[in-house]
């Protein structure tokens, strides 16, 4: 079948037509003309793969990745990066259009669009390392990742020798992760395994690196047991001039020089204010905010980032709370009077009762940093009665992904 792309979907996927219906073609670019095949029909709409390109968009270009066909992971390597951010602001715009939002979208690009990830999950099959295909859980073996750092490249062909000399009964996947000079290497087992030590004999395999083994579904978890295996089990990560003791399982910026930019645009924002940081983290941020503000709330719900976060914390401006936003942003709504609240969740987005005490609370300023835009006009649709957008700038954390850090900035409407 033939169609021509006119769109480009939330997904990074263009969009295309067969006999009114619309097909959704990853790989493609508005204003081709491309022949596909169907992989998947549905009454609403169906999935195309691209068998041939008749009409090239003139911003295509050779993907650098050989893999790219078929892993799930990039979306945008079949293009430049200049039109990939075009894309992106589109997508966005598309989006918040639907919360009435009609206005200038910013965008700041990452200083790297390729090896820029310090930190990255494998999947593990027998003694071979790769990722899943797209929308689908079938394993792609792969020997590079080109979005991953130079440090991880180096630790996953480490990893990818131990594997196929030793092996690693049990193990469904692995992380590596950056700390400063160090890297940390962390092994996932799906179930608990009690004499783990006869995993950890051939570990001096991995030199200097840091060896973990974590039992769980997922290794951000409190549920998830983890275990130092080989040598040095604290970590440090510096950042902004800050040093912090860190934990393998505790959630970071994946790119450094993005991860800055948006801290900075946050900072500038909530300057001299009182201020609750929401999901917060290993409390960097709000580290960094106690600098500028009054006084910073931060609420962080996973026991071992919150426990880093009290490290951090040594000025009489900062109080950490462990636990859930939903039921402890109420508490502090009750006994001070908050100016701004930084809200930055989990990609399913924010529970409704959080959203429901910003507006009970009526705090002046809501600053929303997203990595799901599609949570992001959700919650922006539940808060919209009471508070209008007054920027939007997109943060390009994940290059040649459909993904994107959103940073929106809500205002109390005055009438209100």
């Amino acid at each position: 079948m033939e169609t021509k792309i006119f769109d480009i979907s939330y997904e990074g996927a263009g969009v295309g037509q067969i006999d009114g219906k619309i097909v959704f073609v990853p790989k493609t670019l508005p204003g081709e003309e491309v022949e596909i095949c169907l992989t998947k029909q549905t009454n609403s709409f169906d999935i195309g793969k691209v068998e041939k390109i008749l009409s090239e968009s003139p911003h295509r270009t050779e993907s650098v990745c050989p893999y790219f066909a078929e892993c799930g992971g990039c979306d945008f390597l079949h293009c430049d990066y200049e039109y990939e951010k075009e894309l992106k602001i589109k997508i966005l715009k598309s989006e918040l259009a639907k919360v009435g939002f009609q206005g200038k979208i910013e965008f700041q690009p990452s200083d790297k669009r390729f090896s820029y990830r310090n930190k990255v999950k494998f999947e593990i099959r027998g003694n071979k390392l790769g990722f899943f295909k797209a929308k689908s859980n079938e394993f792609l073996e792969i020997k590079k990742c080109f979005l991953a750092s130079e440090k991880i490249e180096n630790a996953f062909k480490v990893v990818r020798e131990f594997l196929q000399k030793f092996g690693m009964k049990g193990a469904k996947s692995v992380y590596i992760k950056e700390f400063d000079e160090n890297v940390a290497i962390c092994f996932l087992f799906d179930k608990n395994i009690k004499n783990w030590q006869k995993l950890a004999q051939n570990l001096s395999f991995f030199g200097n690196f840091s060896v973990f083994f974590a039992f769980g579904k997922i290794l951000e978890s409190d549920k998830t047991q983890i275990v130092g295996a080989y040598n040095s089990q604290i970590l440090h990560t510096t950042f902004m001039g800050v040093t912090a003791k860190s934990s393998i399982s505790a959630f970071n910026q994946i790119n450094d020089f993005v991860a800055e930019k948006l801290y900075d645009f946050v900072l500038e924002n909530v300057k001299g204010k009182r201020v609750v940081n929401a999901y917060s983290g290993q409390g960097l941020l709000t580290f960094l905010l106690s600098k500028e503000c009054k006084f910073v709330y931060g609420i962080e719900y996973q026991k071992s980032a919150h426990d880093s976060a009290e490290n951090l914390a040594n000025a009489g401006n900062v109080k950490n709370i462990c636990g859930k936003v939903e039921e402890k942003l109420p508490q502090i709504l009750s006994t001070d009077e908050i100016s701004a609240i930084v809200l930055d969740p989990a990609r399913e987005g924010c529970d409704k009762a959080v959203l429901q005490s910003i507006i009970s609370g009526k705090i002046p300023q809501v600053f929303y940093v997203s990595c799901n835009f599609s949570s992001l006009t959700r919650d922006i649709a539940f808060l919209r009665d009471f508070y209008e957008i007054e920027s939007v700038k997109i943060f390009d954390m994940f290059p040649c992904t459909a993904n994107m850090e959103t940073a929106c900035i809500l205002r109390r409407k005055s009438e209100i």
